[in-house]
């Protein structure tokens, strides 16, 4: 490793399982000290062992995406384990496909919760560190259906879109205190989550149209954030990255 975090602090909300749990590994790999986020303990106790095993540094935080409270006290705690936060990746998401109408206020207001909120809940919290830490970078979890039409997934589209205009208009905000934010659209990927609810007949279909002609894993996901959050990417901000094998734009 390049160790290209070295000294960084990060915050990764929905860090147990999934993309989340590649990018806290990979943070941890390349130096950064971890605080994984997420709303059941054992997924965020088990991604810690495996870094602290590994020979990184992390720290557990227990709460939810969707209420402010638990942000702050997790971003926080961080601070007070490692130092001020100097990296966020906003990852947590709740969500359910389906025809709009089946959906519910009830998994409406969750949805938004911690897809939107969560966003914004992590932006306050943390930009207070930056500044007192002199920049950072904000990495959020978009999605190609910001840009795409996708049935059954009016919701899911509305707020991944409103993630990618919180990107943009974060970094026109934040760039004068040094604060960098961006954005990765992950194509179909094999995260835990899919595996569980996509076919095999599912992941042929999904492959067949990526141009590369394979799926996403989560490390691609990582490897994207890492970049982001790096030096290397220092005079990158507000624009979103498309981790999708070519798919989004694919006409054939």
């Amino acid at each position: 490793m390049s160790k290209r975090l070295e000294g960084k602090v990060a915050l990764v909300t929905g860090g147990g399982l999934g993309i989340g749990r590649a990018i806290c590994e990979a943070y941890a790999r390349e130096g950064a000290a971890v605080g994984v986020f997420d709303l059941k303990p054992e997924l965020a106790e088990a991604t810690v062992a495996a870094i602290q095993e590994a020979g990184g540094q992390a720290v557990a935080l227990v709460g939810n995406a969707a209420l402010r409270a638990d942000v702050f006290d997790a971003a926080e705690k961080l601070k007070q384990a490692f130092g001020p936060v100097t990296l966020l990746v906003n990852n947590a998401m709740w969500n359910r496909y389906g025809p709009l109408e089946d959906q519910d206020e009830t998994m409406i207001g969750r949805m938004i919760d911690v897809g939107f909120k969560g966003v914004i809940w992590g932006y306050q919290a943390v930009l207070p560190q930056m500044r007192e830490a002199g920049g950072g970078a904000i990495v959020n979890i978009a999605s190609p259906s910001a840009v795409l039409a996708m049935k059954h997934g009016i919701m899911y589209s509305a707020i991944k879109a409103a993630v990618a205009a919180a990107t943009r208009s974060g970094a026109a905000e934040f760039g004068p205190d040094n604060v960098r934010v961006t954005a990765i659209a992950p194509g179909p990927t094999q995260t835990d989550g899919a595996m569980r609810v996509v076919t095999d007949e599912g992941w042929e279909r999904r492959r067949e149209r990526i141009p590369i002609r394979r799926l996403g894993q989560p490390a691609d996901m990582a490897n994207a954030a890492v970049f982001l959050a790096s030096e290397e990417a220092s005079f990158i901000t507000g624009d979103m990255i498309f981790v999708d094998g070519g798919i989004t734009y694919a006409f054939s």
